[in-house]
């Protein structure tokens, strides 16, 4: 059998649960801050009050991992981890999540593999934030929380709003220079990637800066220059996943990856792309991956 981990069971589920059930496999979906796991002689977790050996389980699915303490957050991860130590397949895998849910160590990545990404500054110290803050004069500049998502917590930094929410962002302070569309649109691109190919692809175009499907920017279909799918690919190699949602936008020194999503959602994309169901498409690989590794 195998497991999708979700945060609710909304259309993302659906749709994953629909494309298991349209390969004749048994499916069960779990909520990771509500699972548990016991490590003995027979390794199990436990979920919606069923225990589970882990040597029946086929293939993991994540399709979210909620935020919560550090503790909590290290415990959802370890659950992960403890599923591939017995050779469970993990999709994407536990290392991949990590790289990519922390929007610092993401940077790191994209910048040591020569893949373009905004200029970017991080500290937890407050005497380099003003001087970070100085280095854009009277340049805007973004300031993001590293765990988050679907632009919460994001804030603009300018002469009215010179320092950010230091409590929303727990005294860690990630700013990336602002980057303007050169005809001054707000628009972004989403290159939807599995094994190693660019399947689908959107534009996103908004009515504000924080661009994306959650504050209502419009979904239009979209087909990427070579030039862009090799940045997506190349970025989806980068942090080592099988499938990732990679963001892109344009600014005055062209192309630009500004985020690498390894729990991306598809329902904006699926909405604009006729050609095939993307669920389907993930499952597909996800089946594929568990086969390879564990011949299931």
């Amino acid at each position: 059998m195998y497991l999708i981990f979700t945060e609710d069971d909304g259309w993302h589920t659906d749709q994953l649960k629909e494309a298991f059930t349209n390969n004749n496999k048994e499916v069960e979906t779990a909520k990771i801050n509500e699972s548990s796991i016991i490590i003995d002689g027979d390794p199990r977790i436990i979920f919606e009050g069923k225990e589970i050996l882990l040597k029946n389980i086929d293939g993991a699915f994540v399709r979210g991992i909620p935020g919560g303490t550090l503790e909590e957050v290290c415990f959802h991860l370890d659950i992960l981890h403890f599923l591939e130590l017995h050779n469970v397949t993990v999709y994407n895998n536990t290392v991949c999540i990590e790289k990519s849910v922390d929007k610092v160590r993401t940077s790191c990545i994209l910048n040591a593999n020569k893949i373009p990404t905004p200029n970017t500054y991080i500290t937890s110290n407050i005497k380099d934030l003003k001087k970070f803050r100085n280095n854009f004069s009277s340049e805007l500049c973004v300031c993001k929380p590293i765990f988050g998502s679907q632009g919460k917590g994001l804030e603009i930094l300018n002469d009215d709003n010179v320092h950010p929410d230091y409590e929303n962002l727990n005294n860690v302070y990630y700013i990336q220079e602002y980057l303007k569309h050169p005809e001054g649109k707000f628009v972004d691109w989403r290159l939807f990637v599995i094994n190693d190919q660019v399947i689908a692809s959107m534009t996103r175009e908004g009515s504000s800066w924080i661009n994306n499907v959650a504050n209502g920017a419009t979904c239009k279909p979209f087909r990427p220059s070579d030039e862009m799918v090799k940045l997506a690919v190349d970025s989806s190699l980068a942090l080592g996943m099988n499938y990732s949602g990679v963001d892109i936008m344009l600014g005055d020194n062209g192309y630009t990856v500004t985020e690498v999503n390894s729990i991306p959602a598809w329902k904006g994309l699926q909405s604009v792309y006729d050609d095939n169901n993307v669920a389907e498409s993930i499952i597909d690989d996800f089946l594929r991956v568990c086969k390879g590794s564990r011949n299931c």
